[in-house]
């Protein structure tokens, strides 16, 4: 069976995702809507929700750490896309050395960006953690 987009193990890691405000947008939709995006993300946070208020009503270097956390979150959506392409590219042809090879690479690419997602939402929450002292 050739897999098609969306196929069922990104399908599956994109249900786990969603829960930090994951959304499958096609080719040219925009997702910068911070104050939207940082309402999925407040959550995150081992913090009393009112200890984490809303993206608008952060202070300035807060919303600036939150703004790259988010930032970070999108672009490993992108990664994220880039391997599912790249892995229905494999199964639809022959596997190819060089296909396999960009995935390999995307699919890096990919988890460097959730460890370092990981790495600014310990950012955030440190800041987060001294308004809230």
């Amino acid at each position: 069976m050739i897999p098609e987009l969306p196929n069922t193990l990104f399908s599956n890691g994109r249900s786990v995702l969603s829960k930090f405000g994951y959304v499958h947008f096609e080719d040219g939709q925009g997702r910068d809507d911070w104050a939207e995006m940082w309402e999925h993300l407040r959550g995150d946070f081992p913090l009393p929700l009112d200890a984490v208020p809303s993206f608008n009503d952060l202070e300035a270097t807060v919303q600036e750490a939150a703004r790259q956390y988010m930032k970070v979150r999108l672009l490993a959506d992108h990664y994220l896309d880039d391997c599912e392409r790249l892995h229905v590219r494999i199964f639809n042809g022959s596997i190819e050395t060089d296909l396999v090879e960009d995935y390999a690479v995307a699919r890096d690419r990919y988890e460097h960006s959730v460890e370092e997602f990981g790495e600014t939402r310990e950012a955030v929450q440190k800041l987060l953690s001294k308004r809230a002292a």
